[in-house]
Parts: C-alpha cells; sequence; structure tokens
C-alpha cells in the first residue's frame, strides 16, 4: 500500500483504519497541526508493535491517525486523514486548544523515557533510531504538502508540528503528559533533527 506524496509516494506498511476506524469522532474541515507522542512501549519485531499501540487506543475510546516504529514500519489510517480521533487532552487551566478536531496524530514507538536515565542519554538514543525519524520525516513532509501544515515548531497555539508535552504545558492540562519533550526545551527529544528532516524529504518531493 502507499499514500502519494507531492511527487513520491510513501509506503504504508499496515492499514490501522480497521483498528481505530470505529473510534472515529467525526471529521474535520481542515487539519493544521500535527502533535507527535511516544508509546512509552517495548519495540516489537515486525507490526507487532504497531497492532498492539493501535488496539490499546481503540480499547480506550481513543485513536490516532499512525504509528510508526524502531523499523520504519508505518501503520497509517487510511482514508482517515481528517478524522478526530482523541488522542490529546488540551482542556487544561490555561485554555482549550481544541486540539483533537485540529490535529492528525503521531504515535512513536519508544519507551526511551524510561529505558535512558538522563535527557543526554535519552536524546542520543532517539537520534539512533534513523530508520524511524526517516520515516517519520516523510509523513510529515506528506502531511504538510496535504494539508498546508508548516514543517515548523508550533507551541499548540499555531499551524504547524509540536508535541504531547508542549500541548500539555501551553494549555495547562493537569495530570498532563511529558512524551516528546524537545531537547531544546530542556527535554530530550530531538525535535529540531525531525524537523529538518521532514524539510529535506519535502525538497525530495514527498
Amino acid at each position: 500500500m502507499k499514500i502519494i506524496a507531492n511527487r513520491k509516494s510513501i509506503e504504508v506498511d499496515l492499514n490501522i483504519s480497521p483498528i481505530v476506524g470505529p473510534e472515529s469522532q467525526g471529521v474535520a474541515a481542515k487539519k493544521d497541526i500535527v502533535v507527535l507522542h511516544e508509546t512509552v512501549s517495548p519495540d516489537y519485531v515486525g507490526f507487532a508493535d504497531i497492532i498492539q499501540t493501535a488496539g490499546y487506543l481503540a480499547a480506550h475510546g481513543l485513536g490516532i491517525h499512525a504509528v510508526i516504529d524502531l523499523e520504519g514500519y508505518l501503520g497509517w489510517a487510511l482514508n482517515r486523514r481528517h478524522d478526530i480521533f482523541y488522542h490529546t487532552d488540551s482542556s487544561g487551566n490555561i485554555g482549550n486548544g481544541h486540539i483533537n478536531t485540529r490535529a492528525i496524530g503521531i504515535e512513536l514507538v519508544s519507551r526511551v523515557m524510561l529505558d535512558e536515565k538522563t535527557q543526554a542519554l535519552r536524546w542520543k538514543a532517539w537520534l539512533g533510531r534513523q530508520k524511524e525519524i526517516n520515516k517519520l520525516g516523510q509523513l510529515l513532509a506528506f502531511i504538510s504538502s496535504a494539508d498546508d501544515i508548516p514543517l515548523t515548531y508550533s507551541n499548540g497555539k499555531v499551524p504547524g508540528i509540536t508535541t504531547h508535552w508542549q500541548v500539555t504545558k501551553t494549555f495547562g492540562v493537569q495530570g498532563g503528559h511529558v512524551d516528546c519533550w524537545p531537547f531544546d526545551k530542556g527535554g530530550y527529544f530531538p525535535m529540531g533533527v525531525i524537523l529538518k528532516r521532514a524539510q529535506f524529504y519535502q525538497s525530495l518531493g514527498y
């Protein structure tokens, strides 16, 4: 299976629509932001980690548009790019970002935050996941071209690419998440590297 990008196609290894589709809350007229998540779960060979992630979310009334694993395999909810899935709480004491309506959600299989003890080691571990980063870069380039979403970092209020950690901080979500905490904001996630990779792939026609 393939999804067609600007001039190139991206290999879809698994269609997760049959798993997450029933959790769709409708269709948004426009998506203007992408939210990156970490599963905080183990890497498994093949598609098992993708299936596990999509299945876990669906079993809890949640959903996601894509899951990418260590091997660079992509699970994509075919024909559901504009579907509304519950994946990011953005209702907090600083406002409501209506993120689930606005966002395409991408889960990245990783338990880096648990396995490594310091932010520097977590950052280094993430840089070792190049197949995952490359596939994410291709997918972000495709989404940017398809939905006119800039490949720039967003605080969750403006169009762009953001993280679950950032949404929690921006809107003051109580008990919020810390996954994909950017390295340049005191965390470990290589957001700058990922954005540059996505911009590179977009220049190639993704």
